[in-house]
């Protein structure tokens, strides 16, 4: 099984202080399939999100999916500008990452290590994701920089043809967020997320790249 090449995601009403307290999670959207919660954490007015879904396709073809880097903006919520930096080993590298948010709020940015671990327990994907402070790539005044975020994804083979997905982040917006917006973003950028992978699974290149056979 190839190596995953990213998980992006982002969400800008996910909490400053990624805390580890255990509050119940409170559904926010359940349509397609696709199911959102979020919950408070301890000691910060902001929300972690998760999002869950089904998707009809083994998890090798998802995981061209999230190798096919250049592809993000197409189908992952909110995702304006993606580029690799720096590939370190084959399951780590480094992504500098545009989030484009509705109009008030500026566009956020950040650089982010990604590392994978594939096959965790037969047929799983861990991928574990955390924003770096480092000045791998200048700032620009367009953007707000985001240096405290924190994501994982775990991908699960349910019976060969279809994956059970959970994504999972926390993340410090580096600034005001309105309240419209922040909840806005809370259900429709995890949502539109998975909602996107649904769809490109669907495409023939990427069972070709995995070599699976319909």
């Amino acid at each position: 099984m190839k190596r995953i090449a990213l998980l992006c995601l982002l969400c800008l009403a996910s909490t400053p202080a990624l805390g580890d307290a255990e509050q119940s999670w409170i559904l926010k959207k359940d349509a397609e399939g696709i199911k959102v919660y979020t919950r408070s954490v301890e000691g910060s007015d902001s929300n972690e999100f998760k999002a869950i879904t089904d998707v009809d396709a083994p998890i090798e073809v998802l995981l061209e999916v999230f190798q096919d880097i250049p592809s993000f903006p197409q189908w992952y919520g909110f995702c304006k500008e993606i580029r690799l930096i720096e590939q370190v080993s084959p399951i780590h590298r480094i992504i500098y990452f545009v989030l484009e948010t509705p109009w008030p709020v500026k566009d956020r940015d950040m650089v982010v290590e990604v590392r994978d671990d594939v096959d965790t327990s037969p047929g799983t994907a861990l991928i574990t994701m955390h924003a770096l402070e480092e000045e791998m790539v200048s700032r620009n005044e367009r953007y707000v920089r985001m240096t405290e975020v924190r994501g994982s994804a775990v991908l699960e083979s349910i019976d060969g043809k279809r994956t059970h997905v959970v994504h999972t982040v926390l993340a410090d917006p580096a600034g005001f967020i309105p309240a419209a917006v922040s909840n806005m973003l809370q259900k429709e950028q995890p949502f539109l997320t998975l909602k996107g992978l649904k769809e490109m699974v669907k495409q023939d290149v990427y069972y070709e790249r995995a070599g699976v056979v319909r």
